[in-house]
C-alpha cells in the first residue's frame, strides 16, 4: 500500500474487486444518471423484464349549479396502461497487462502475472462516462435487442415530419429554426400549454440552432441559458430544447411531454452490474458491464418526430 500512496493511485487490480463489490448497487444509478436523457424523461426503476405503467386521463365539464340538480357526472376519467419492456445487455472487456507494463514499468517487479497492478480511479470514471453515452444512444436509436424511442414512436403512429432541414438557418424561413417551428406548429391544442414539453436533438443540431439565432440577432442568449446543452425554444417559452448524444449524427428531433417518455432500467439487479477480476489463464484483467434498458411512449399520438 505504500507504493500505492507513493504513486497516488486510489485503486489497484486487487482492490478494484473490493471497489466493485462495495459499489455494485450504485453502479447503474451512477451510469444512467449521467445520461442527458435521464434528466428530461420519466425514469421507471427496478424493472426485471417488463411492467405496465398506468396513465390516467381526465376531462372536466362544469355544469350550471344555480339551481338544485341531481348528482351529475361532470368528469370522465380514462385509464391506459403502457407496457415498458427492458432488454438485458452486456459488454465484456479485457485489459492486456503487458500493455500496462509500458506505462508502469517499475510496478512489474515479478513479471506481468500478478494482480496488484495500479489502476487510477480515472479509469472507472472514464468507463462510466462512455457507458452512459452508449446507453443514451441505445435509448434513442436502439440496438442489442432494444427498440429505440424513435422507432417506438414511429411505429405507434406519432406525427412524422420528413424532409426537414437541420442546417444553420440564414432566415427564420429555412434551416433548423423553421424545422423546430414546424414541430411546434404540429402540437395538439390539448397540450400547447403543458409545462414539460421537451424537444430533443443531437448536439450538432443544437449548436446549429443556437448559432442560427445568434447570427440572425433574433435573441440575445446569455451563456448561462445554454449551459449544458439546454435552452428554452425561442418563441415557445414552455418548450425546452435539449441536446443529447443519443441523437448525435442522426439529423432527427423528437418532441413530447416528458411525463409520457418512459425510460426503464433495473437499478437494483439480482446480478452484479459490473464485475472485474484478474485471470492468470489469460494474463489479462477481465471486466463485464451489464444493464437492463428499455423505452416506451405513453401517448404516441401527441409525439412529433422530425427527420431530414
Amino acid at each position: 500500500m505504500s507504493k500505492l500512496k507513493k504513486y497516488d493511485f486510489s485503486n489497484s487490480f486487487t482492490s478494484i474487486n473490493t471497489y466493485v463489490d462495495q459499489n455494485a448497487d450504485s453502479f447503474i444509478p451512477a451510469v444512467v444518471g449521467r445520461m442527458r436523457t435521464f434528466d428530461y424523461v420519466t425514469p421507471v426503476l427496478d424493472i426485471k423484464t417488463s411492467k405496465v405503467i398506468p396513465m390516467v386521463t381526465t376531462s372536466i365539464d362544469f355544469v350550471n349549479a344555480n339551481s338544485c340538480t341531481s348528482f351529475v357526472n361532470g368528469a370522465t376519467a380514462g385509464f391506459v396502461g403502457t407496457t415498458l419492456t427492458v432488454a438485458y445487455i452486456k459488454n465484456e472487456e479485457s485489459i492486456c497487462l503487458p500493455e500496462l507494463e509500458l506505462y508502469y514499468p517499475k510496478w512489474f517487479s515479478a513479471g506481468s502475472d500478478q494482480e496488484t497492478l495500479p489502476l487510477e480511479s480515472a479509469f472507472m470514471e472514464q468507463k462510466l462516462t462512455q457507458i452512459s453515452k452508449k446507453l443514451d444512444v441505445y435509448f434513442w436509436q436502439g440496438g442489442a435487442g432494444i427498440t429505440g424511442l424513435i422507432a417506438t414512436a414511429t411505429a405507434s403512429s406519432c406525427i412524422v415530419l420528413a424532409t426537414q432541414s437541420f442546417s444553420t438557418s440564414t432566415a427564420v424561413s429555412n434551416g433548423v429554426i423553421l424545422t423546430f417551428d414546424n414541430m411546434v406548429d404540429q402540437l395538439d391544442s390539448n397540450i400547447l400549454s403543458e409545462d414539460d414539453l421537451t424537444l430533443f436533438c443531437g448536439t450538432e443540431v443544437f449548436d446549429k440552432y443556437v448559432r442560427s439565432v445568434r447570427n440572425l440577432n433574433l435573441y440575445h442568449y446569455n451563456a448561462e441559458e445554454i449551459k449544458n446543452g439546454v435552452v428554452n425554444l425561442m418563441g415557445k417559452s414552455n418548450v425546452r430544447l435539449v441536446a443529447t448524444v443519443g441523437l448525435d449524427g442522426t439529423n432527427k428531433a423528437f418532441m413530447s411531454k416528458s411525463a409520457w417518455i418512459l425510460l426503464g432500467t433495473d437499478v437494483m439487479p439480482d446480478e452484479e452490474p459490473i464485475k472485474g477480476e484478474y485471470s492468470f489463464y489469460y494474463d489479462k484483467y477481465l471486466m463485464r458491464y451489464k444493464v437492463k434498458l428499455g423505452s416506451a411512449l405513453a401517448q404516441p399520438t401527441y409525439a412529433i418526430v422530425a427527420k431530414a
